[in-house]
């Protein structure tokens, strides 16, 4: 019934576009639905489009740099890790994905149905056109009384141009001083007065250019298999001849005699593949954005539409030659078989294709559209009525290339190849036929989609002195995951794959087709008392299928003088579990370090249709102080208590925990193979820190002068560490025995998080010189421990347990010349111009550099040119 509703609601919407006239001019806060009712009383931090652009970045996600609240963002590729490359998100309080809000213009965006590598579901913000950005609004504190699920640390806001007069095209080039790497970007944006109302329209181009993780050394050193091509001998046996002749005892190691010709790595008895330099760092991508927004006033009837779209191609993505042959680890090769010079059996350590093979790519295909329809009633002087319906949509195509299994297989035993009686040879990998190796090539096809409808009402008005806002919202979710036919697996009840897509390494997943739906009922009021204090209090009922949640929250501004605002908020969040995280189950690459060896391995992601939704309570207290008329300083001490908190397990704490558990796969000979994790509700997460910003705005004999310092400090990140089963006393609860562990501060490559530096800075600086605007941007990172286990081998080579803080510099100069028809706006940037390198990190199989936190591109040269007419 009530998706035949929205498809009505919908229908009349995109009617009444053709109905009504004249133009409109919307106020948008997030925070609040009463019009700047709670202006400081809520800490929200206000980019302009000015002053996005001053930050000269090639997509909206890489403003987390910038951010002294971001910390675990998905701003840059991780090519060894999932397969979400070509998305992104923002990310506040070093929290999940799932609990920072990303909205459009007010309105709900739906989450991607790809997950990201640590199984969140998430909003990829690939789908903001730049040049269509007027504002970004975040807002640095718990806001599900308002906006419901995943309002936990934040909220984010992209407010895009509703009005706009003329037209602007805009130029940038974005290079590498160092490496061969480029961002080009085109956009335009066009408004005016069309058919009674206000029209823009925009498009963003990116076209990126790829950089090579073997391009920049060291980063990827430690990308480095022990599956390369490798035997071990089971028997002893002679062999007279050829390339693998001489005596091999029980037990014994046959490497590849043409490993160092054919590009691997000889390191003990092993014969190795360096596959970390086979991986990029930037992707080949391709983005268009595209936007259009139309308003039209009608006396008591505003109408409002706006329609983002974006396709973003993935165009490379290049992989190892071929990833290992994890099944033979656990069987034997018979003489004869796999063109085998020995006389006994022997086991493989190898892949198919190796050192001396080119990459296949794993192209994306991401696309994404945002469709809102409003209509906003004057039912009179102190009342309106806004209903909107928002349709939204993310599909991701994958191709992640593999071996087919059955085809492998029965050609080490000689019924290869279309006529079924060719040979591989895993023994001499350079002699099997090029028809062969097209033969047993395949890979691992899905389409995920998620999509989401949603339905708002919102009554504003004033009654007795107190405005008010009452509403409602109603959701429409569905995730639909298809695997291709030989993609698709099964697991048990254990979690362990008992069925596998048929092929070699990749797992595949199984298919999903679900749906759910959310109602809410929530209520905002402000009252000023004495006309020094403001008081507002607001609160949402939501229901899921099973679940349902009551957040209030009470929050004050009180004035003492002029020059100083004291406010504070107390309330309670919840985020509900993605459809993703309750019903997906797929196969991730992955590394973990084992008891003597950091392999990469599968790790099966199984979805928990038992997750409860995760709780929180939230507390800000702060103050805003004008100091001067030019200086001003703004203190907010933040804690989120987090209760169910939902995470993915990690491969590691698993392995750490019990090396032979019920997840664990291993061969006969204790080579790890797979390790299965799922999602679960982590007891409590107790997250606490302070917000500083101080801002001066001075006029100068030289100029205008402005400075804003922005820091945060994250003083605690606790999450629970249970002792040991075998110590428990009989009757102690698990509780009894949970300790909290401080993560602020280190790597935690252990725990189920990432990495969280202490302390976040930035600085932005700017001088205006007549026509000229001289720009110098700073981002501090502190730095972090490492308590991963570190070989001497590695130690030699400059890792230790300290990832160093980074510090670097931005410069920019930007003037506007005034042409016989527009102005011309050129701009200058170097980022990074010291041409800091990014700390070096211990995290093998993996880069060697922590990619949720440093930028390892080095010196970058910007130019922009802007036209507006």
């Amino acid at each position: 019934m009530i998706h035949k509703s929205f498809a009505l609601f919908f229908a009349c919407l995109l009617a009444t576009n053709f109905l009504l006239a004249q133009e409109t001019e919307e106020v948008i806060s997030v925070g609040s639905y009463i019009e700047s009712r709670e202006a400081n009383a809520s800490p929200v931090d206000v980019i302009s489009n000015e002053e996005f652009k001053q930050l000269r970045v090639s997509t909206v996600a890489e403003i987390s740099k910038y951010l002294s609240v971001a910390s675990g963002s998905h701003f840059q590729t991780n090519a060894l890790d999932g397969v979400d490359q070509g998305m992104a998100a923002i990310t506040l309080r070093g929290l999940d994905h799932a609990s920072t809000l990303v909205l459009i213009n007010t309105k709900r965006q739906t989450h991607a149905g790809t997950p990201s590598h640590e199984g969140e579901g998430y909003i990829d913000v690939n789908i903001i056109p730049e040049i269509a950005l007027e504002r970004i609004e975040i807002l640095k504190d718990g806001a599900t009384s308002l906006y419901g699920s995943d309002a936990v640390a934040g909220v984010i806001n992209f407010h895009t141009y509703h009005s706009y007069d003329g037209l602007k095209v805009s130029l940038a080039s974005q290079k590498t001083t160092n490496y061969n790497q480029q961002d080009s970007s085109l956009g335009f944006m066009y408004g005016a007065e069309a058919f009674g109302g206000n029209f823009v329209a925009a498009a963003s181009l990116l076209n990126r250019s790829p950089l090579n993780a073997s391009e920049i050394p060291r980063l990827s050193e430690l990308g480095l298999s022990s599956l390369g091509n490798t035997f071990k001998v089971t028997a002893p046996d002679v062999i007279t001849s050829g390339p693998y002749s001489g005596n091999y005892d029980t037990g014994a190691w046959a490497k590849d005699p043409s490993c160092l010709d054919n590009g691997g790595v000889i390191e003990g008895p092993f014969c190795k593949i360096l596959y970390g330099e086979r991986f990029n760092l930037v992707n080949d991508e391709d983005h268009l954005k595209g936007y259009v927004n139309f308003e039209r006033d009608f006396k008591t009837l505003n109408y409002s539409m706006t329609l983002l779209t974006s396709v973003i191609n993935v165009n490379d993505n290049p992989q190892s030659p071929s990833y290992p042959a994890l099944a033979y680890l656990s069987k034997e090769v018979l003489p004869g078989q796999g063109g085998s010079p020995f006389n006994v059996p022997v086991i493989w350590y190898g892949r198919p294709l190796g050192s001396a093979f080119p990459s296949p790519n794993s192209p994306k295909s991401i696309s994404q559209y945002h469709f809102s329809n409003s209509l906003e009633f004057d039912i009179n002087q102190d009342f309106s009525f806004e209903l909107s319906l928002a349709a939204s949509e993310h599909q991701n195509k994958h191709n992640r290339p593999d071996t087919i299994q059955s085809r492998f297989e029965a050609a080490i035993l000689g019924q290869g190849g279309v006529s079924g009686q060719e040979q591989w040879n895993i023994f001499m990998p350079l002699e099997n036929a090029t028809s062969l190796i097209e033969h047993v090539k395949g890979s691992e096809k899905s389409t995920k989609t998620g999509s989401l409808l949603s339905l708002d009402g919102i009554l504003t008005g004033q009654a007795q002195g107190i405005n008010f806002a009452l509403g409602f919202q109603l959701n429409n979710e569905n995730l639909d995951i298809n695997y291709s036919e030989g993609s698709r697996a099964s697991f048990d009840a254990d979690g362990k794959l008992i069925k596998g897509a048929d092929l070699l390494f990749l797992g595949g997943g199984k298919n999903v087709g679900t749906a759910r739906k959310k109602k809410a009922i929530f209520f905002e009021a402000n009252k000023t008392v004495l006309s020094d204090l403001d008081l507002v209090f607001s609160g949402r009922y939501e229901r899921l299928q099973n679940d349902s949640s009551f957040d209030p929250k009470f929050s004050l501004k009180y004035s003492p003088s002029d020059r100083l605002i004291l406010r504070g908020s107390v309330g309670t969040s919840f985020t509900a579990p993605s459809m993703a995280q309750l019903f997906s189950s797929e196969i991730q690459l992955g590394s973990v370090r084992d008891i003597d060896s950091s392999p990469f391995v599968r790790l099966a992601q199984l979805g928990n249709a038992d997750l409860k939704p995760a709780t929180s309570e939230n507390i800000s207290l702060g103050f805003i102080w004008n100091l001067t008329d030019d200086i001003d300083l703004t203190i907010d001490y933040w804690s989120i208590d987090y209760k169910d908190r939902i995470e993915v397990e990690s491969a590691q704490v698993i392995l750490n925990t019990n090396p032979n558990g019920a997840s664990i796969t291993r061969n006969q000979f204790g080579d790890l193979i797979a390790v299965s994790t799922t999602y679960f509700n982590e007891e409590r997460t107790e997250v606490n820190g302070l917000d500083i910003e101080l801002n001066v705005a001075k006029s100068t004999l030289y100029g205008d002068f402005n400075l804003s310092i922005k820091a945060t400090q994250l003083a605690d990140f606790l999450t629970p560490e249970h002792e040991d089963h075998d110590e428990h006393e009989e009757g102690e609860s698990e509780e009894e025995h949970m300790v909290m562990v401080n993560r602020v501060g280190k790597f935690n490559y252990d725990a189920h998080t990432h990495s969280l530096p202490e302390l976040r800075l930035n600085t932005f600086l700017s001088l205006q010189v007549q026509d000229y605007v001289l720009g110098l941007n700073s981002r501090y990172v502190d730095g972090y421990s490492n308590e991963r286990p570190i070989p001497a081998a590695a130690q030699s080579l400059g890792y230790s347990n300290q990832v160093k803080a980074f510090l670097v510099h931005d410069f920019s100069v930007t003037t506007s010349i005034n042409l016989s028809q527009g102005a011309l706006e050129i701009g200058l940037g170097i980022m990074n111009i010291l041409d800091k390198k990014a700390p070096l990190l211990y995290d093998a199989p993996d880069f060697s550099f922590d990619t949720r936190v440093h930028d390892p591109r080095g010196r970058l040269l910007n130019l922009t040119l802007e036209y507006t007419l």
